[in-house]
């Protein structure tokens, strides 16, 4: 029988405490120490037991989501790609051509990359896209209620490699540069490039993701460096967005990097079975936020011969976050706030997949490698995009060779959700209607455009209503 890691902790624990009991001569001692208190209603007879508090958790409670029980692959008829049995597939747009024919003057992208998904009052959606090209932008197509693409067009321009980004609570887009002084772009769905707003305040570096959460007025961003970190922008206040919608006040806050307890001042956790196990995490002000941070990082480092704050995490990637309503937030044993809000963030240079508790500021690494080629499965490839499924499952998008949408089962091995043949690309993007019946994703390199070159495709998936029930 398979054991999860929950399981051998369990394990641990109990032969831990018999070993202790074994050693006190189960709770009394013949040299002299004290006496076990007895109960003075009982003669002197039977001591009264002593309650031991509860053990602190060791990981966080998290659940699987439906994707968890998906089957075997089979081929989808689209352009060789392998799906569970039952989904659909459909090639939603290719890179140097027009979505739809009544946009003659409007070619989707290049190198399509991070995107998110916008419930319209129609009951339609947008999905937008960014462009990893220069000049970067993104693009965005229009979907009725019944699923026809009706229109595709810009809604940013003349930026420079735009990688991932996350959507807002809302309504709106953040789209990230991926470069050193790299900034991150707030545009609307249904907007124009003009409308398009840079924030500076959230920091100048290689910006690959964005996650929101409102109730503390947190952006959570990842930097994809060797020698990264990950950011957390706390905002000063509220104020109209781009949309018109209310929103943070994303031009003035504090801009923060996490710190891991123990692993300090660039220091990184090497030793996986370490960081498998729930960390405490604070958070420091960044220095100079408003240069280049890879540059404030070798300055901090030459003039002090310490590594600069915030732990090390190589190549952070996709970023997402999971809520749980009031009523099925789950105990988090030994710390003072239930789960409510988990930050689940890639990073490619260790293939691991991370998880933030916001509350209670505990860390975990909760997917790796290991788990896979334990299981006969092959290693992850350069973990990328990551998306959080409205059913509540973890989606990892994999580059390299493999190409895989990868589904996370929290401390077991992870399930295919379906693979791309051919390699030399990257699956980007991902992201779910808010149904949870369609998921979009991008081989960002796939054949395209003029002459076939690789320039990208975007896909749809048709999830069957038996993997959407919670």
């Amino acid at each position: 029988m398979a054991l999860s890691r929950r399981d051998i902790l369990q394990l641990m624990f109990l032969a831990g405490g018999g070993a202790a009991l074994a050693a006190c001569g189960g709770g009394s001692s013949s040299s002299g120490g004290e006496e076990t208190p007895r109960d003075p209603g009982d003669g002197g007879g039977t001591p009264t037991p002593t309650p031991e508090p509860p053990a602190p958790a060791r990981e966080l409670p998290l659940r699987a989501g439906p994707l968890a029980n998906i089957g075997p692959l089979v081929d989808s008829g689209v352009d060789g790609v392998l799906v569970p049995e039952g989904f659909a597939l459909r090639r939603v747009a290719t890179a140097g051509r027009q979505p739809v024919s009544k946009l003659p003057l409007f070619l989707w992208h290049s190198l399509p990359d991070g995107g998110a998904v916008f419930s319209q009052a129609d009951g339609g959606w947008v999905y937008v896209s960014n462009s990893e090209f220069v000049p970067g932008g993104v693009g965005a197509l229009r979907f009725g209620a019944d699923g026809e693409l009706l229109d595709a067009y810009p809604i940013l321009s003349n930026t420079r490699i735009n990688c991932a980004g996350g959507a807002t609570p809302w309504g709106t887009w953040l789209s990230c540069e991926e470069v050193e002084d790299g900034q991150v772009y707030e545009c609307d769905p249904v907007g124009t490039p003009r409308q398009a707003q840079s924030h500076p305040a959230l920091g100048r570096f290689k910006h690959e993701a964005a996650a929101v959460d409102l109730a503390t007025s947190s952006v959570f961003m990842t930097e994809d460096e060797g020698d990264g970190r990950l950011y957390r922008f706390r905002s000063a206040g509220r104020v109209s967005a781009v949309n018109g919608a209310p929103g943070l006040d994303l031009d003035n806050g504090v801009l923060q990097v996490l710190e891991v307890e123990g692993f300090e001042n660039g220091a990184y956790m090497e030793d996986l079975a370490g960081a498998r196990a729930l960390r405490r995490v604070t958070w420091v002000d960044v220095q100079s936020p408003d240069e280049p941070q890879s540059r404030v990082r070798a300055r901090i480092e030459e003039s002090t011969g310490q590594g600069a704050p915030g732990t090390r995490f190589k190549g952070g990637e996709g970023i997402w976050i999971q809520y749980w309503p009031e009523g099925e937030r789950d105990t988090v044993t030994g710390f003072e706030h239930p789960l409510r809000a988990v930050v689940f963030f890639a990073c490619k240079g260790d293939n691991r997949v991370h998880a933030l508790d916001v509350d209670n500021d505990l860390i975990e690494v909760v997917f790796d490698n290991e788990q896979l080629i334990s299981a006969g499965e092959d290693a992850f490839d350069d973990v990328d995009n990551l998306v959080v499924s409205p059913m509540g499952d973890v989606v990892v998008a994999e580059d390299g060779e493999a190409m895989r949408l990868m589904v996370m089962v929290p401390n077991q091995p992870a399930r295919i959700l379906l693979q791309v043949p051919g390699g030399g690309s990257e699956l980007t993007g991902p992201a779910f209607t808010a149904d949870g019946s369609r998921l979009y994703f991008s081989s960002q390199r796939g054949p395209a455009g003029l002459l076939g070159l690789p320039l990208g495709r975007t896909y749809e998936l048709t999830v069957p209503a038996a993997f959407r029930a919670v």
